[in-house]
């Protein structure tokens, strides 16, 4: 509501956009990293505007029956009470539907576990003990919707992107910046068939699975990590492994082509008897391996079965 031009700020439509506020914005807009600092002096809604919100949030939960609720960041500005009667409302409702339904949100506009907590355009730097969610574009500019001339994303970064989130209990939801008449970019098609191309071979070790107890191992460090943060992001190399398990099954994912062997040190921690056997998915014979001071060697297949980044399944079974 703080450009003036926009109608959004006269109050006679309020009824369509909400009561206007923050006017002040308009003449000095802050940059993302200042966004903190003013929040704080940002105005509360009042009651009756909450009252109209919990009403209209409770109108979509019982009509659209949502899996998933996407809230932004006025999230904070909403009363405790009313909150909590909006997330209790739409629990309580998914319970009566059988349903299994998500709320996120960001900063910490919800209590630890009341929802999953969303980074926009960035990521965490290490593991977390919570599920998290990345919401990014296919496209350099930031646009959530479409640019006519935009640089793309290379599919290497949004694969490794991926990965990196999955092993550190995040998950990514990708934005494709459809044209006015809903027809998605040939650039963004071309992007999303090699992420589902290279799903179809690796998907095993992305679907249903859980972050281990580190997330990887690697030289390459994240300059930036939170919020906003894709101006600084960086470049993986073979030797950065990310990792993550399911049942009795251990993934170590190269975020490159290694090689002949890869060796990957934090496996050095299981024990020899524990391992049953190594595979690289979409390869159908089982890879050579060896148990070294240095970690654990496997040996690479002589093709390789994708691009961008390779899964390597570690079978295990009980030490003892």
């Amino acid at each position: 509501h703080w450009r003036k031009d926009f109608d959004t700020s006269n109050p006679e439509y309020a009824g369509l956009y909400g009561e206007p506020h923050n006017m002040e914005w308009a003449e000095n807009p802050p940059e993302p990293g200042q966004l903190e600092s003013y929040w704080k002096t940002m105005n509360r809604p009042s009651q009756s505007f909450l009252d109209m919100w919990l009403g209209k949030t409770q109108e979509v939960i019982d009509n659209y029956r949502p899996d998933l609720m996407w809230w932004d960041f006025a999230l904070r500005f909403v009363q405790e009470h009313y909150k909590r009667q909006m997330v209790a409302y739409y629990y309580n409702r998914a319970e009566e539907w059988g349903n299994e339904v998500v709320i996120t949100y960001k900063w910490h506009d919800l209590a630890p576990g009341g929802g999953v907590v969303d980074l926009e355009l960035g990521r965490f730097d290490t593991l977390t003990y919570h599920d998290w969610i990345t919401d990014t574009t296919v496209d350099d500019g930031h646009g959530w919707g479409y640019l006519k001339e935009t640089k793309y994303k290379s599919l290497s970064t949004l694969i490794h992107y991926l990965v990196d989130n999955v092993s550190k209990n995040g998950y990514m939801l990708l934005n494709v910046g459809p044209k006015p008449d809903g027809e998605i970019p040939q650039e963004a098609k071309e992007l999303l068939a090699g992420i589902g191309k290279w799903l179809a071979v690796n998907g095993e070790a992305i679907y249903g699975t859980a972050a281990w107890m580190t997330y990887g191992e690697g030289p390459t460090e994240m300059a930036k990590a939170g919020y906003f943060m894709e101006d600084a992001e960086v470049n993986y190399t073979a030797e950065d492994i990310r990792f993550t398990v399911k049942d009795d099954n251990l993934y170590a994912i190269c975020l490159g082509w290694p090689g002949k062997e890869v060796t990957i040190k934090t496996l050095g921690t299981l024990y020899p008897s524990e391992i049953d056997s190594v595979w690289m998915l979409g390869v159908d014979e089982p890879l050579a391996w060896s148990h070294t001071e240095d970690g654990l060697v496997v040996g690479m297949p002589d093709k390789r079965p994708c691009n961008n980044a390779y899964a390597l399944k570690v079978v295990r079974k009980p030490p003892f």
